[in-house]
């Protein structure tokens, strides 16, 4: 069965994660369209991002938009958007799916409202809440 890359590291290292969260070498005829991945790639980190990828590759929304993620460090992840000049600060893996559909009512009314363009940071590290900082 051919694997296939979700995630392309940045790190020391360089290698993309494959969708069984193994390291995949780079092909020398083909770069996969994945998110990268920049940041203290450890171990840990690297289960963390396997299961952030999972998430955003499962939703057609995310998988189209996110284009990064940071690992800044163990259970502090951080995202970038295609389109958008914020960044998003995950915080940990914990609550993955509550974070996200908090993310995407805040993203979906930002949007409506055309404030999408207002904000730089965009946290979701807090409980039951998106907490934005303008620019």
């Amino acid at each position: 069965m051919q694997r296939k890359p979700i995630g392309r590291i940045e790190g020391d290292d360089k290698f993309y994660l494959d969708d069984e969260g193994k390291r995949m070498p780079f092909s020398m005829n083909h770069s996969a369209r994945v998110p990268i991945i920049t940041g203290k790639v450890t171990g840990k980190s690297l289960e963390n991002v396997y299961e952030i990828l999972r998430y955003i590759n499962a939703d057609q929304f995310l998988r189209k938009n996110v284009i990064g993620i940071h690992i800044e460090e163990t259970n502090k992840y951080q995202l970038k958007f295609r389109l958008e000049q914020f960044v998003v600060h995950l915080g940990d893996v914990e609550s993955l799916e509550e974070k996200f559909n908090n993310f995407k009512a805040f993203y979906t009314k930002a949007n409506k409202d055309k404030t999408l363009d207002n904000y730089n940071i965009v946290s979701l590290e807090f409980n039951n809440q998106v907490v934005c900082t303008k620019i």
